[in-house]
């Protein structure tokens, strides 16, 4: 006799290693996300500039909390990158603390994966982060993500890095869940987009080829996990566990990085 179970799961990451009108976009969101690791597995984070008191900017690390969760030690390394005099560039390792003892030192959202911390980076680093004015509040996700709306997603799947330099794979996807406002009814929207270990915590930007928008990058979500079935077949012999990815992205929309963001102000 066989019993067999099909279940569809949300599943999160445990951290795993064509230029045109959408060109500038494309380069931008490269310029700001980045490898995060421990050596032993990592994820996807990207760079906001945040405004403080005055005209100073400071510098904060968003991804997904698992990420973080999922690191082990007191610090973390961020793959970054600096420029050569010949205009190539090069990696560039900065550790940076993400635990005291025990006591994280990253900010987590009360109800959603998202996390954020502060960072200074290295002067020698070319990084251009991503003004915080550039991700999508709350009001506007109404139009900003309708079905079909495309979509761009920098990200290093399985810690695959697209060179030696460290810059991330850039990805296409498009939007596949409607209705995805109000936010606080729907946090979370579907991508068609195959993800993968090591996704987690990248950037969902809207590809500005089939919208209307003027004021270039937005980012609209981060990348959470994906959508699988699960097969599980019991006999008397043999219990057997199919994983299958059903090819759906999950993200969650920036009003709530932004709620994350403001943590570390």
């Amino acid at each position: 006799m066989k019993l067999l179970l099909t279940l569809v799961t949300f599943v999160c990451f445990a951290p795993g290693s064509p230029l045109g009108c959408c060109g500038d976009e494309a380069y931008e969101i490269m310029q700001a996300t980045f490898r995060l690791t421990d050596g032993r597995t990592s994820g996807t984070a990207w760079l906001v500039s945040v405004p403080t008191d005055g005209d100073q900017q400071q510098t904060v690390v968003v991804t997904a909390a698992h990420v973080f969760q999922n690191l082990n030690g007191e610090t973390a390394t961020l793959i970054l990158r600096k420029k050569k005099d010949d205009g190539s560039f090069e990696r560039l390792e900065h550790k940076f603390g993400i635990r005291e003892k025990a006591t994280m030192l990253w900010k987590q959202h009360p109800q959603y994966d998202i996390a954020a911390i502060k960072i200074v980076l290295p002067k020698e680093a070319d990084v251009t982060p991503i003004p915080l004015k550039q991700l999508i509040e709350a009001k506007s996700a109404n139009t900003a993500l309708p079905p079909a709306q495309r979509c761009l997603i920098p990200t290093f799947p399985a810690q695959m890095e697209g060179n030696r330099a460290g810059w991330p794979v850039l990805r296409n996807a498009t939007v596949a869940s409607f209705p995805n406002s109000p936010v606080n009814r729907h946090p979370q929207f579907i991508l068609d987009f195959n993800a993968f270990g090591g996704d987690s915590g990248a950037p969902v930007v809207l590809n500005s080829e089939n919208t209307n928008s003027k004021q270039g990058l937005k980012i609209a979500g981060m990348i959470l996990g994906q959508h699988r079935q699960t097969d599980r077949t019991i006999t008397p012999n043999e219990e057997r566990t199919v994983h299958t990815s059903l090819g759906l992205g999950i993200a969650v929309h920036t009003a709530f990085i932004r709620e994350t963001i403001d943590q570390v102000k």
